[in-house]
Protein backbone atom coordinates (compact mmCIF):
# COMPACT_ATOMS: atom_id res chain seq x y z
CA UNK A 1 0.00 0.00 0.00
CA UNK A 2 2.67 2.42 0.79
CA UNK A 3 3.96 1.91 -2.46
CA UNK A 4 0.90 2.33 -4.27
CA UNK A 5 0.45 5.65 -2.52
CA UNK A 6 3.64 6.77 -3.46
CA UNK A 7 3.59 5.92 -7.09
CA UNK A 8 -0.11 7.65 -7.08
CA UNK A 9 1.17 10.72 -5.64
CA UNK A 10 4.54 10.95 -7.69
CA UNK A 11 4.06 15.03 -9.16
CA UNK A 12 6.16 15.84 -12.56
CA UNK A 13 8.38 17.70 -9.73
CA UNK A 14 9.74 14.85 -8.21
CA UNK A 15 10.94 13.07 -11.55
CA UNK A 16 12.59 16.51 -11.48
CA UNK A 17 14.23 15.81 -8.48
CA UNK A 18 15.69 12.21 -9.29
CA UNK A 19 16.86 13.29 -12.47
CA UNK A 20 18.89 16.37 -10.65
CA UNK A 21 20.18 14.24 -7.71
CA UNK A 22 21.17 11.47 -10.61
CA UNK A 23 22.83 14.05 -13.06
CA UNK A 24 25.15 15.50 -9.62
CA UNK A 25 26.00 11.90 -8.62
CA UNK A 26 26.76 10.91 -12.43
CA UNK A 27 28.73 14.22 -12.49
CA UNK A 28 30.62 13.58 -8.96
CA UNK A 29 31.80 9.99 -10.25
CA UNK A 30 33.64 11.41 -12.96
CA UNK A 31 34.79 14.53 -11.34
CA UNK A 32 36.17 12.20 -8.52
CA UNK A 33 37.37 9.24 -10.11
CA UNK A 34 41.03 8.56 -10.35
CA UNK A 35 41.68 11.28 -7.49
CA UNK A 36 42.40 10.51 -3.61
CA UNK A 37 38.96 11.58 -2.72
CA UNK A 38 37.49 8.56 -4.77
CA UNK A 39 37.66 5.97 -2.17
CA UNK A 40 36.28 8.10 0.23
CA UNK A 41 33.63 9.46 -1.70
CA UNK A 42 32.56 5.95 -1.97
CA UNK A 43 33.14 5.45 1.48
CA UNK A 44 30.26 8.46 2.25
CA UNK A 45 28.15 6.79 0.14
CA UNK A 46 28.11 3.52 1.91
CA UNK A 47 27.78 5.56 5.83
CA UNK A 48 24.85 7.66 3.85
CA UNK A 49 23.15 4.12 3.27
CA UNK A 50 23.55 2.84 6.18
CA UNK A 51 22.45 6.03 8.24
CA UNK A 52 19.18 5.69 5.79
CA UNK A 53 18.51 2.34 6.61
CA UNK A 54 19.21 2.49 10.44
CA UNK A 55 16.58 5.64 10.26
CA UNK A 56 14.12 4.02 8.33
CA UNK A 57 14.15 1.00 10.94
CA UNK A 58 14.15 2.77 13.98
CA UNK A 59 17.49 2.21 14.92
CA UNK A 60 17.52 5.41 17.58
CA UNK A 61 21.53 4.43 19.21
CA UNK A 62 22.81 4.36 15.23
CA UNK A 63 21.29 6.82 14.13
CA UNK A 64 22.08 9.15 17.37
CA UNK A 65 25.94 8.05 16.48
CA UNK A 66 26.08 8.75 12.96
CA UNK A 67 24.09 12.64 13.40
CA UNK A 68 26.96 13.23 16.20
CA UNK A 69 29.75 11.52 13.87
CA UNK A 70 28.82 12.93 10.68
CA UNK A 71 29.74 16.84 11.29
CA UNK A 72 32.80 15.92 12.18
CA UNK A 73 33.38 13.28 8.69
CA UNK A 74 32.37 16.13 6.29
CA UNK A 75 35.09 18.65 8.07
CA UNK A 76 37.79 16.19 8.02
CA UNK A 77 37.33 15.12 5.10
CA UNK A 78 37.70 19.14 3.59
CA UNK A 79 40.59 19.08 5.17
CA UNK A 80 42.17 16.47 3.84
CA UNK A 81 40.69 16.32 0.09
CA UNK A 82 40.75 20.02 -0.21
CA UNK A 83 42.92 20.25 -3.38
CA UNK A 84 40.13 17.56 -5.14
CA UNK A 85 37.50 19.68 -4.03
CA UNK A 86 39.34 22.93 -4.90
CA UNK A 87 39.85 21.22 -8.24
CA UNK A 88 36.00 20.10 -8.62
CA UNK A 89 35.04 24.16 -7.66
CA UNK A 90 36.98 24.82 -10.50
CA UNK A 91 35.80 22.41 -13.07
CA UNK A 92 32.17 23.45 -12.17
CA UNK A 93 32.82 27.15 -12.40
CA UNK A 94 30.17 28.86 -14.53
CA UNK A 95 32.45 31.84 -15.64
CA UNK A 96 34.88 29.91 -17.08
CA UNK A 97 32.41 29.42 -19.59
CA UNK A 98 31.47 32.62 -20.89
CA UNK A 99 35.42 33.68 -21.13
CA UNK A 100 35.80 35.37 -17.71
CA UNK A 101 38.82 31.91 -17.42
CA UNK A 102 42.32 33.73 -17.91
CA UNK A 103 43.49 32.43 -21.37
CA UNK A 104 46.10 30.56 -22.03
CA UNK A 105 48.63 31.85 -24.56
CA UNK A 106 49.89 28.29 -25.60
CA UNK A 107 50.74 29.53 -29.22
CA UNK A 108 52.85 32.58 -27.68
CA UNK A 109 55.24 30.57 -25.16
CA UNK A 110 55.49 27.43 -26.53
CA UNK A 111 57.95 27.78 -29.33
CA UNK A 112 60.27 30.29 -26.84
CA UNK A 113 60.21 27.56 -24.51
CA UNK A 114 61.23 24.62 -26.64
CA UNK A 115 63.96 26.64 -27.83
CA UNK A 116 64.93 27.09 -24.59
CA UNK A 117 65.14 23.75 -23.90
CA UNK A 118 66.95 22.29 -26.58
CA UNK A 119 69.51 25.13 -25.96
CA UNK A 120 69.66 23.46 -22.75
CA UNK A 121 69.79 19.96 -23.71
CA UNK A 122 72.86 20.87 -26.46
CA UNK A 123 74.73 22.58 -23.42
CA UNK A 124 74.01 19.30 -21.55
CA UNK A 125 72.61 21.59 -18.76
CA UNK A 126 70.38 19.76 -16.44
CA UNK A 127 66.39 21.42 -15.69
CA UNK A 128 63.48 19.95 -13.85
CA UNK A 129 60.67 21.75 -14.66
CA UNK A 130 56.80 21.65 -13.89
CA UNK A 131 54.46 22.54 -16.29
CA UNK A 132 51.07 22.43 -14.29
CA UNK A 133 47.59 21.48 -16.15
CA UNK A 134 44.47 20.88 -14.24
CA UNK A 135 45.98 19.57 -10.81
CA UNK A 136 47.07 22.06 -9.03
CA UNK A 137 50.84 20.14 -7.96
CA UNK A 138 52.08 23.66 -5.33
CA UNK A 139 51.16 21.83 -2.25
CA UNK A 140 53.86 18.82 -3.01
CA UNK A 141 56.76 21.56 -3.67
CA UNK A 142 58.84 22.58 -0.27
CA UNK A 143 60.22 26.06 -0.10
CA UNK A 144 60.86 27.42 -3.41
CA UNK A 145 60.48 31.58 -4.38
CA UNK A 146 57.97 33.13 -5.73
CA UNK A 147 59.17 34.67 -9.66
CA UNK A 148 57.02 36.14 -12.67
CA UNK A 149 58.64 35.58 -15.97
CA UNK A 150 57.82 34.12 -19.41
CA UNK A 151 59.93 31.13 -20.04
CA UNK A 152 62.14 32.35 -22.88
CA UNK A 153 65.36 30.84 -23.57
CA UNK A 154 67.67 33.77 -22.10
CA UNK A 155 65.14 33.07 -18.54
CA UNK A 156 65.78 29.78 -18.70
CA UNK A 157 69.50 29.82 -18.89
CA UNK A 158 69.78 31.95 -16.72
CA UNK A 159 67.89 29.92 -13.94
CA UNK A 160 69.57 26.71 -14.40
CA UNK A 161 73.31 27.74 -15.35
CA UNK A 162 75.38 26.23 -12.72
CA UNK A 163 76.57 29.33 -11.38
CA UNK A 164 72.64 30.18 -10.88
CA UNK A 165 71.80 30.28 -7.18
CA UNK A 166 68.46 29.00 -8.31
CA UNK A 167 69.51 26.29 -10.59
CA UNK A 168 68.97 23.19 -7.66
CA UNK A 169 65.72 22.88 -7.95
CA UNK A 170 62.42 22.89 -10.29
CA UNK A 171 60.97 25.43 -11.55
CA UNK A 172 56.92 25.68 -12.03
CA UNK A 173 55.05 26.85 -14.94
CA UNK A 174 51.48 27.99 -14.81
CA UNK A 175 49.37 29.12 -17.78
CA UNK A 176 52.46 30.10 -19.68
CA UNK A 177 54.58 31.99 -17.22
CA UNK A 178 57.26 31.08 -14.57
CA UNK A 179 55.61 31.63 -11.00
CA UNK A 180 57.65 29.63 -8.76
CA UNK A 181 61.82 28.51 -9.17
CA UNK A 182 63.96 26.69 -6.92
CA UNK A 183 61.15 24.54 -5.60
CA UNK A 184 62.36 20.99 -3.65
CA UNK A 185 59.93 17.74 -4.60
CA UNK A 186 59.30 14.59 -3.00
CA UNK A 187 61.78 12.02 -4.13
CA UNK A 188 60.54 8.76 -5.21
CA UNK A 189 60.98 5.94 -2.96
CA UNK A 190 61.24 3.33 -5.74
CA UNK A 191 64.02 0.83 -5.87
CA UNK A 192 66.56 -0.43 -8.68
CA UNK A 193 66.36 2.93 -10.40
CA UNK A 194 69.53 3.75 -12.05
CA UNK A 195 72.83 4.55 -10.05
CA UNK A 196 73.59 7.21 -12.27
CA UNK A 197 70.30 8.88 -12.22
CA UNK A 198 70.67 12.44 -9.70
CA UNK A 199 68.08 14.03 -7.15
CA UNK A 200 66.18 15.47 -10.36
CA UNK A 201 65.29 11.89 -11.74
CA UNK A 202 64.05 10.89 -8.43
CA UNK A 203 62.10 14.46 -7.59
CA UNK A 204 60.73 14.17 -11.59
CA UNK A 205 59.22 10.40 -10.59
CA UNK A 206 57.95 11.30 -6.96
CA UNK A 207 56.01 14.23 -8.52
CA UNK A 208 54.66 12.01 -11.19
Amino acid sequence: MNILAIIANFKFQDLLDILFLTVVAYHLFIWFQGTKAFKALIGLLILGAVFTMARAWGLFLTTWVFQFLWQILVILLVVLFQSEIRQVLEKVNPLQRFGFRRQKKTEEWIVDFAKGIFALAGEKTGALIIIERDERVQEHMTEGQHLESTPTPEVLKSIFQKESPLHDGAILIREGEITEVACYLPLTPAEGLPKEWGTRHRAAIGLS
